[in-house]
């Protein structure tokens, strides 16, 4: 993948470490040695020239992987902006937009200033030990620990939450940088973690929040578009996000759109996104997905994400290792809705006791009982939610959940997942942006979406307020066009969107029976149908199940239970299935490997002069 490697590491070490990176035959690389400090980057180049930018002065060195918006506003050029990072990186970073992270290395005092932006579209680890690395690829980081060891809890996130939350990665002691944090290290000291940006969550007594959130949208857009020189991209389905994104873009920039053939295969969505294509006078390419093509791309996949995202979740984006003509830059619009009020409901904050039952109630992939059945660990499945609770600093149990939520879903999970688009071309995201974030910070609970009466919070109501009132508002004769899950338009009002979406999910539900048709809401899931239907995906889910079931953390019996019920169509848990397969992918890729390896390979780190060999 397109990334970096760094640390107290000397130049063939780095340049080993790069060598495991992901590699497309277009990359170019950048590489700088200060004093024993190392940094190696690959980038797309002329594809996409503006989404690195390197530094250099003497015996210090830095890098912008991806993009940083406002610098004129602000009246900074590059050689002022990395002066600020070393001088004071807390003072500047909280006016700093855009999608990056920003890595400054000082050979003469032996420092490394690291910093992620406020929702954390770009992930970066570093080694919490010795030899202090940095990268943005857990694997590569694996490679320079003597005896790297699975970290259970996270296997356990994995499977029950869907992504690996905290700080925590696969293994131990290789940690993940939160977002809208600068992590600071100097010489053979212990790497300082510091949080220079926390989202306040005071919500607005009205709707007026919604003026301020329209235009900062707007503006957002606009200055992540003026960072790209090549053509642009945008995948569009006939929901409300990509649409909102579509309409703002189109009023700076032509583009292409990419629709899935999925959710559902053949279905309604590819209708409603020609249509919007269509009313926005852009082109618009059908994309398929298809079981042969998950299990071709599967380990390449896996790598990409560090093996902390399950099938469920990137398994659209395997698709864009097959699309012919890649343009230089992918828009994305995933997250916005959630921003918008639907991923964290309000019957997830009032039917909830606790901020951790909130997040729970909000984001888990698999039953918590079930988890504790299948795991064979000394901690609970709920511990990392506790755990982020316990850090956060707010007043009271709505401001604790969406804290906790947007510390963790956006850049473990949302976000997460696009490096694998960030292999094939550059990738945007407009949201970390301080006006926007700001005005979403106010939405109140009221605008968040609800839940259909009478059912215990457990069918959701369609949509939410913002998310409608933003496409209404935008004004681009998108109004009229249904929304492919509730099958009415924008331009109704919220209660029609309610019931269409009960409708919808129960005629997809039927549908489902009578015709075999997957759908999102309701059916069947795709990887479900596919495990069930297509003997090659079957087999290479199978095969991981069969080496999970022998893992110390898992407990056989219940992993045959749930393979057996899948099979039979008796239950569905492939979100269940998906996490623990990429992650049992992961381990056997890197720990193994590694313990597997002759003696004469372990990296041996001299302490001499503080710079390791290999």
């Amino acid at each position: 993948m397109t990334g970096f490697v760094g640390g107290h590491l000397d130049s063939e070490t780095v340049d080993s470490c790069v060598a495991e990176m992901h590699h497309e035959e277009w990359y170019e690389s950048e590489s700088f040695d200060k004093n024993g400090i190392g940094l190696s980057v690959l980038h797309h180049g002329a594809k996409d020239p503006n989404g690195c930018t390197t530094w250099e002065d003497d015996g210090r060195a830095g890098l912008i992987f991806g993009v940083i918006t406002n610098l004129d506003d602000l009246g900074l050029d590059i050689d002022q902006l990395f002066e600020h990072m070393f001088d004071d990186p807390e003072a500047l970073l909280p006016d700093i937009d855009g999608t990056f992270l920003i890595v400054a290395i000082d050979g003469d005092s032996e420092r490394v200033v690291i910093a992620s932006d406020k929702l954390g579209t770009r992930q970066v680890f570093y080694i919490d030990g010795e030899p202090f690395a940095f990268g943005t690829e857990v694997g590569v980081l694996t490679s320079l620990l003597e005896d790297p060891q699975v970290d259970e809890r996270s296997i356990s996130d994995l499977m029950m939450i869907g992504e690996v939350w905290g700080d925590r990665t696969l293994v131990q002691g290789i940690n993940f940088l939160p977002s809208g944090c600068v992590l600071e290290y100097t010489g053979g000291d212990a790497p300082e973690v510091t949080q220079y940006w926390k989202h306040t969550f005071v919500q607005s007594p009205d709707d007026s929040y919604l003026d301020d959130l329209v235009d900062a949208y707007q503006d957002a857009i606009a200055d992540m578009a003026a960072t790209v020189d090549g053509d642009i991209g945008l995948f569009l389905s006939g929901g409300l996000d990509s649409r909102s994104l579509s309409a703002a873009l189109r009023k700076n920039r032509d583009f292409t759109t990419f629709t899935y053939d999925s959710n559902p295969a053949h279905g309604r969505n590819l209708e409603h996104a020609k249509s919007i294509a269509d009313v926005l006078g852009v082109k618009n390419e059908r994309v398929l997905i298809s079981p042969d093509q998950l299990v071709d791309r599967l380990d390449e996949s896996v790598q990409l994400t560090s093996g902390m995202l399950g099938l469920t979740t990137f398994l659209n984006l395997s698709s864009v290792f097959d699309i012919d003509q890649m343009p230089n830059v992918l828009m994305e619009a995933a997250g916005q809705g959630e921003l918008l009020g639907e991923g964290m409901s309000r019957p997830a904050i009032e039917l909830s006791g606790s901020p951790e039952a909130a997040l729970y109630r909000a984001k888990h992939f698999t039953d918590v009982d079930d988890a504790r059945r299948l795991l064979e660990t000394d901690f609970d499945p709920m511990t990392s939610f506790r755990e982020e609770v316990r850090k956060a600093d707010q007043p009271d149990k709505y401001s604790s959940a969406m804290d906790c939520y947007f510390l963790n879903y956006y850049p473990r999970f949302t976000y997460a997942s696009n490096p694998i688009p960030e292999s094939q071309a550059g990738v945007r995201v407009p949201y970390a942006n301080r006006k926007f974030l700001e005005a979403v910070a106010r939405l109140p609970l009221s605008d968040r979406i609800g839940a259909i009466p009478f059912t215990n919070g457990s069918i959701p109501a369609g949509t939410s307020f913002p998310k409608l009132e933003l496409v209404r508002r935008l004004d681009a004769g998108l109004e009229d066009i249904p929304y492919e899950r509730t099958r009415v338009a924008p331009e109704r009002p919220l209660w029609q969107h309610a019931a269409g979406f009960v409708v919808s999910t129960s005629f997809d539900q039927v549908r489902e029976k009578i015709v075999g048709d997957i759908y999102a809401h309701g059916g069947r899931s795709l990887l479900g149908t596919w495990y069930r239907e297509n003997r090659r995906f079957r087999e290479r889910v199978d095969e991981l199940l069969d080496a999970a079931a022998k893992r110390p953390y898992f407990n056989a019996d219940e992993i045959r239970r749930i393979q057996r019920e899948e099979l039979t169509g008796e239950a569905e848990h492939m979100s269940t299935i998906s996490g623990i397969v990429t992650g049992e992918l992961w381990v056997q890729k890197y720990i193994d490997r590694i313990a597997d390896r002759p003696e004469t390979e372990i990296p041996v780190h001299s302490t001499e002069d503080s710079t390791p060999t290999a």
